[in-house]
This record gives structure tokens, sequence and C-alpha cells, in this order.
């Protein structure tokens, strides 16, 4: 039988390597497509969980009001508004509170526990030097707290002052004379010695707030502090940072720099950075500023008298 002249069809794959360059050109075009996808389509990232660590210092007195532009002291109104703005911000994974204060008022040690308390983001808190009373109320609302083992905390309680210079003033030959409608308008006047019933009426704002203070420590370290353990030590007594360990009161004992770090391993961020909140730029207005309100303040305070108001420090 004749051999026919029409061209011998080769098997498909004789041709292999040819084919397996093709599909491996087609795969690597499909993944970047995907990637590209990845990227750009809304609602879609391809980044890692958000790196930094938001680091909010909380330094001296705590207090509603602002210690001024040139001061490095935040109000408490200004650490809120700090801590708002590490809650949303996304590059922030955790917030970390850099404590080095004695206390301040109650109502603004309240706010900013209350605060760090109800967001969503890990918070931590260090003790540097000093975390006591209004300081440590703050801490115990961080969810881990660390300090140093020579730092100063505790001093759990409250205190109002209030001096009396009545005697003093006829030593000298000043007289003041108060006009006043309501028995008690003038409670904690400098001019008077504490009626019983004056003393009273103070004994109970402060045990208020003596007892939300207690309360808020117990809410916040619920699993890790006991109210008997609490009441031992909640005498107004400082405490180093090892003896608050030994009491449940403080997490753990590190320096400020292995602090952070710990932080960071807590939160679950690798290769955290450090994002610096509430740092202050100054100008020349800044000082003159300062200075201006500074001299009103004093001459504001050597003319007029005012009550203590109650202070956990």
């Amino acid at each position: 039988m004749p051999k026919s002249n029409e061209p011998k069809l080769e098997p498909l794959w004789e041709n292999k390597p040819v084919i397996l360059v093709a599909i491996l050109i087609i795969g690597i075009i499909a993944i970047a497509a995907l990637a590209s996808i990845v990227l750009f389509v809304p609602g879609i990232t391809s980044s890692s969980a958000p790196s930094g660590i938001a680091i909010i210092p909380l330094k001296g007195e705590i207090s509603n009001e602002s210690s001024g532009s040139f001061s490095t002291v935040l109000s408490a109104n200004e650490i809120i508004a700090l801590i708002d703005e590490a809650e949303n911000d996304p590059e922030v994974g955790a917030i970390f509170i850099d404590i080095d204060s004695p206390g301040g008022e109650v109502v603004a040690s309240k706010q900013i526990a209350r605060k760090i308390w109800e967001v969503k983001k890990p918070t931590y808190s260090y003790i540097n030097s000093v975390g006591a009373s209004g300081g440590y109320y703050v801490a115990s609302a961080t969810d881990y707290i660390m300090a140093d083992e020579d730092s100063i905390t505790g001093s759990i309680g409250v205190v109002s002052i209030i001096l009396n210079i009545e005697g003093l003033l006829e030593k000298i030959g000043v007289k003041a004379t108060v006009l006043q409608k309501g028995e008690l308008k003038t409670i904690g006047s400098p001019f008077d010695e504490l009626s019983e019933k004056e003393k009273e009426i103070l004994d109970e704002i402060l045990e208020q707030a003596f007892n939300n203070f207690k309360n808020d420590i117990l809410e916040f370290r619920s699993t890790k502090l006991t109210r008997s353990q609490l009441e031992s030590i909640a005498d107004g007594r400082i405490l180093t940072g090892k003896q608050a360990y030994q009491k449940n009161l403080v997490d753990e004992l590190l320096t400020r720099e292995k602090a952070i770090d710990r932080a960071a391993e807590l939160a679950g961020i690798e290769f955290a950075q450090k994002i610096e909140y509430g740092q202050k730029e100054f100008g020349l207005f800044d000082i003159f500023f300062t200075s201006g309100k500074a001299f009103g303040s004093g001459f504001i305070s050597s003319v007029s008298v005012q009550s203590d108001i109650p202070t956990i420090k």
C-alpha cells in the first residue's frame, strides 16, 4: 500500500519544554493580577497588623487645668485627647502610658482612667520614679502594669488640706471680714476653724471619693486583686515597685525600655515602632505667654482665697 504524502503529526508532549514555559508565564501573570486586586480593592490590604506603640506621657500633677504651652506637663483633657488619637490611628497597635506622677485631682485622674478602660486596643503602663495615688489610679486601668522595682507607688487615699491663718493674721494686725449668705457658704475658709458640722460634710465628700477610687481599682484589676488584698494597703501608705508587685498592684518589674519591648510582645507586635505622643515645640511667643500667665496667676492667688479641693496624692 503506498505511503501517504501527508505530514506526520507529532504528539503534543514532544514539545514539552515549550508548553511548560508557557504554563509558567501564564501562572506568573495570574499571580500578579491577583496581587494587584489585593492591593487596590478597597477594604483588602496586604499589610500586616499595626506595628506602632503609642507612648503617652503622664507627668507631674494630674489636673484638668492646662499648664500652658511652654510646660511639658499635659492636662487630663490633653491626655484624653491623645488616647483618642492613638485609638483611632491605624498605625497604632497598642497604647503605652508612661507614668511619672504623684497624683492630683480626683476627677481628672478618674477621667483619664475611665478613658483608658474604654479603649479597644491593648493598653500598658509603666511607673518610672513615681506613680502614686492618682498616678496609680490611671495605671490600674491598663491591661498590664510594669514598674521599676525602686519606684514609688501606692498611696491609695484621698486628702483635702485646709489652712487656718486666723492666728497669723491676728499677730500681724490683720483682720478679715467675711460677708456671707448661707450658713455653710464659707466652709473651708482659712479665717475660721472648721466646725464639727463642716468637718462631717467634708468627711462625707472624701469618703465618697475614696470608695470610688478603691472600687475602680478593684474593677480594673478584678482578675488580679481581691478586696481584702487592697484593703490591707489602702491606708495611704506608699510602696516601692517591688512591694507593689508582691501585693499584686503591679504585674512585672522592668526598666522602661524593656517595658516597652514587653508591651510589644504582649500585644503580638513584631518590629515595634515607638510613636511618641504629646511632644511640644516651643517658640519665643510661648515663653512670654507662659511667663505672663505665671505672673498673673501669682497675683490673683495673693489677693484671693479658695477652699482646697479633694486630691488623690
